[in-house]
């Protein structure tokens, strides 16, 4: 059981993902390479960022509203 631990804990990083044969076969069945899975996780990063910062704009103004 121990060994099945320990092969647990570690976490691959993207780059050793996108490095493993099998994964080349699944990105090309969904329609990615592995920059385009890359890019469209940069896209999606930044979209959360930007409704994130949206979300504090508008807790900041409601806020100045109550406070008024």
């Amino acid at each position: 059981m121990a060994a099945r631990t320990d092969c647990c804990s570690y976490e691959p990083s993207l780059e050793d993902l996108l490095d493993d044969e099998v994964m080349e076969p699944v990105l090309r069945s969904a329609g990615f390479d592995s920059q385009g899975l890359r890019d469209m996780m940069v896209e999606t990063a930044r979209r959360i960022d930007d409704s994130h910062i949206e979300v504090r704009r508008i807790d900041d103004r409601d806020q100045r509203r109550r406070d008024r």
